[in-house]
């Protein structure tokens, strides 16, 4: 979630190595096939480039390798992407990077044409004979309007609710509706999907399939439903978050929600992560709310040459709740559920068949 931490720096895999090994193996080999290669696709944000957890950097990349990730949207990069590229090439996979603001791409592929999007680090990646427009996406974390029905102030540095910064409100939660999309809409993140959107398409026009991964700091128009509103403390509120209802209605497909549609049994939440490496208390933002919410995304426009096959949450099957850790309890699929873990976010990654 975060930009800028309130709380300071912390002091302070095992798993399953042999299935990364192969993963990374066989993408390796597939992509000089020219009909069909696997791609995955991994989204985590590295809290301050990995650098709030004693040997971040090298959990980052070990992640990355056991995982199988061929193509890597990491928010919060920071100055610490080509220390990750170094240590994962050191295990012969020749990884590229490409970083712009805090936003980083790598890749197992042959990366070209970077240049930055507000909010987003763009590039062009080729798998096999695809050529793939790539989008690391890390949006404004301030005017967190899903705090508002839970009772918490949302962030908002100047007007309404500004009064209340990231504390409880007295009040109790703003139910409001219009309230709740006046904040989030402030926040500028619906634009900037907007003008992803508008870049995206002339991507698609160059003959270019579309990617797009990240922090959104926004949850998802298919999570706050009426499935959902008596649960996660959404206090009754079905919303229908700006953001993604654009990329939504622009066709675009979230791979997870594609895989997994019921809110309830897969929540897939990917903060506030129960990172064991860190205390309970510079992981939670809402102390006496449940604030978790899917927040990290994988999404595609469809395309004849990319089928999705899987998705999976990565990281800790705990999450905070209430200033508790607390083991969830759904059906989500997790990945590296047991492997030191750098950041307050869950990853998501997402495995796709791409054919040339």
């Amino acid at each position: 979630m975060t930009q800028v931490s309130r709380r300071g720096v912390i002091q302070g895999i095992t798993g399953v190595a042999a299935l990364g090994a192969l993963s990374i193996a066989g993408a390796a080999s597939a992509a000089a096939s020219p009909s069909k290669t696997t791609l995955k696709v991994l989204v985590l944000n590295a809290w301050h480039g990995g650098k709030q957890i004693p040997g971040g950097v090298g959990m980052i990349a070990d992640i990355i390798k056991k995982s199988g990730a061929t193509l890597v949207f990491i928010p919060e990069a920071n100055e610490t992407t080509p220390d990750i590229v170094a240590k994962l090439n050191a295990s012969g996979v020749n990884f590229q990077q490409k970083r712009t603001g805090d936003n980083a791409i790598i890749s197992a592929y042959p990366i070209s044409e970077a240049t930055t999007l507000p909010y987003m680090t763009k590039a062009v990646v080729t798998v096999g004979s695809v050529e793939i427009a790539a989008y690391a996406a890390h949006l404004q974390y301030r005017w967190y309007a899903t705090y508002l029905p839970r009772g918490y102030g949302a962030g908002v540095p100047s007007g309404e609710y500004s009064e209340y910064g990231w504390n409880k409100i007295p009040s109790g939660p703003v139910t409001d509706e219009g309230a709740v999309a006046q904040v989030n809409e402030d926040s500028g993140r619906p634009k900037v999907i907007a003008q992803f959107i508008e870049d995206a398409r002339n991507e698609r026009r160059l003959g270019r399939a579309v990617i797009i991964g990240g922090d959104f700091n926004e949850p998802s128009t298919l999570d706050w439903t009426n499935r959902t509103a008596q649960l996660f403390d959404h206090n009754g509120v079905v919303h229908r978050w700006r953001s993604t209802q654009l990329l939504k209605d622009a066709g675009y497909v979230d791979a997870y929600r594609r895989q997994y549609p019921n809110p309830v049994t897969h929540a897939g939440f990917t903060w506030p992560a129960s990172n064991p490496n860190a205390p309970v208390g510079v992981l939670t933002w809402a102390p006496e709310a449940d604030e978790r919410d899917r927040i990290d995304y994988v999404f595609h426009h469809p395309d004849a040459r990319l089928k999705l096959t899987d998705a999976s949450v990565v990281g800790p099957r705990e999450s905070i709740v209430r200033n508790q850790r607390v083991a969830e309890s759904g059906k989500d699929p997790f990945v590296l559920a047991d492997a030191p873990w750098p950041t307050d976010h869950k990853g998501v990654l997402a495995s796709y068949t791409v054919r040339g």
